[in-house]
């Protein structure tokens, strides 16, 4: 309005009730239920017969921070449609970036404590942007343990 892009008089006409609503993250209870909706509609869609998820590939959905929000889980579950050749989604079906690495769900043979410190530390830092002050209080560890840690675990940041 202030840019004179939009009339006035619209915006208080479309201006009755403002809706706030948190991000899928804030969310997660609703995740189960917006799964049985996409299924249900890629099934009438694509004219496939499947029934759902895995518990392994729903605990991977319930560990994601889904910062594309229901688009991203949307989006997710097209493309574990087109992947599952069966009638039940499977963790493999799965985009590849959503399996976590190191989550004490899914530890592969092998897996140091270091390794799954690192990888920790690094998601947090993602996440955040790569600002250490914030990841260091989700971690709830100080600044400068953070940034030792970063220096003895070799982790970069992408540039």
């Amino acid at each position: 309005m202030r840019q004179e892009k939009f009339r006035e008089d619209l915006y208080y006409r479309i201006n009755v009730m403002k809706l706030s609503l948190p991000p899928l993250v804030q969310r997660k209870e609703d995740i189960p239920l917006l799964v049985d909706h996409f299924v249900d509609r890629f099934n009438n869609l694509q004219g496939k017969d499947i029934i759902g998820l895995s518990k392994e590939a729903m605990a991977v959905l319930m560990l994601h921070s889904w910062p594309g929000n229901v688009r991203e889980l949307e989006n997710t579950i097209e493309h574990a449609f087109v992947m599952c050749p069966g009638n039940l989604i499977q963790r493999r079906h799965l985009p590849q970036h959503l399996v976590p690495k190191y989550s004490p769900a899914f530890l592969p043979a092998g897996v140091t404590l270091r390794d799954i410190e690192k990888c920790a530390i690094h998601d947090a830092l993602e996440r955040n942007g790569w600002k250490k002050v914030a990841t260091a209080l989700e971690l709830g560890i100080d600044k400068n343990t953070l940034r030792r840690k970063i220096q003895r675990l070799g982790i970069l940041e992408p540039s």
